[in-house]
């Protein structure tokens, strides 16, 4: 509030049109608030000094700090983004091969099912000739018996029936 009193009392010429109102005010200051003409250029060398210094001392070196953290961001963005597509690649890579070795797996498996039920058909032929063969062999045998007994049974019946034709005649 009290600089804008200031600046109005400075700025304004005064209602009497006695000149201006900035001498007026330099005029009315005390000798140590008084700016002289040399000390406003040097402050203002000052400040035109303080800025070139910082813009290019402090900003710059700021400024190139942000720019390469930005660069190495912006390359650590493409160097993510070109390894998420090699791993893309990759991965499409890994699922083809898995998939083709799960085939080759299955057409193995294929094949070791059919031979072992080859191998389970060749063994059961094998057994049922085996088995047609002692059936065969038994059979055989059976008739021989059969036929033993058969000439067995004959021959005991013709002595039997010698033996009681010679009673029979003995009694007569």
């Amino acid at each position: 509030m009290a600089l804008m009193e200031l600046a109005n009392l400075g700025w304004a010429a005064p209602a009497s049109g006695g000149g201006g109102g900035l001498q007026e005010f330099l005029g009315q200051l005390p000798d140590p608030m008084r700016p002289y003409l040399w000390q406003l250029l040097f402050v203002l060398a000052l400040v035109v000094a303080l800025h070139w210094i910082l813009k290019l001392g402090f900003y710059k070196s700021i400024m190139g700090a942000m720019a390469d953290r930005e660069a190495a961001l912006s390359a650590g963005s493409d160097t993510k983004a070109k390894a998420a597509v090699l791993i893309e690649a990759r991965q499409r890579e890994y699922r083809e091969k898995l998939k083709d070795l799960r085939a080759q797996a299955a057409a193995h498996r294929k094949s070791l099912a059919d031979a072992a039920g080859a191998e389970k058909q060749a063994m059961v032929e094998a057994a049922r000739a085996k088995a047609v063969d002692r059936r065969k062999a038994a059979m055989a045998a059976l008739a021989a018996e059969a036929a033993q007994a058969k000439q067995d049974l004959v021959a005991q019946a013709d002595q039997l029936a010698e033996s009681l034709a010679t009673r029979l005649m003995k009694q007569a």
